[in-house]
């Protein structure tokens, strides 16, 4: 046999992944898109509950009843909106751990959902020791 007819091998140890190689992973780029759904929807609810609460207090220093459905929009939204935050967390974790992927939007989209997450917990918190100070 001809020694030039054998293809020679490259030891395992020689292998190398070349990263540019690897797709991006669906659930880091759904968690992405996620986050900045979520972001956009936060900055569009806030805007509008402080249009429909233009006028909140009336000619006598009271809350008018007007304002109650800027107040019910606006926590219904961001409920809604904190739910899809939690979602996109949890995509992006999965994200992160496919193997062979890229994990770039995943990490991306985990950081800015979290932080989301975070900053409305803090919000909560903030409202919550106010409301016992009084």
């Amino acid at each position: 046999m001809d020694p030039n007819s054998f293809t020679q091998q490259d030891p395992p140890d020689s292998f190398q992944e070349n990263q540019h190689d690897f797709k991006h992973s669906g659930p880091g780029i759904a968690s992405f898109v996620i986050s900045l759904v979520a972001l956009v929807g936060y900055i569009v609810s806030f805007v509008i509950a402080g249009v429909m609460s233009s006028s909140i207090l009336n000619e006598f220093g009271e809350i008018s009843s007007d304002s109650s459905q800027a107040f019910l929009f606006l926590g219904l939204a961001v409920l809604v909106l904190a739910a899809l935050n939690v979602i996109g967390v949890v995509l992006g974790i999965i994200g992160i751990s496919l193997r062979k992927r890229r994990k770039i939007f995943g990490v991306i989209g985990t950081i800015i959902n979290g932080v989301i997450i975070l900053i409305f917990m803090l919000v909560i918190a903030t409202i919550l020791v106010n409301a016992g100070a009084q």
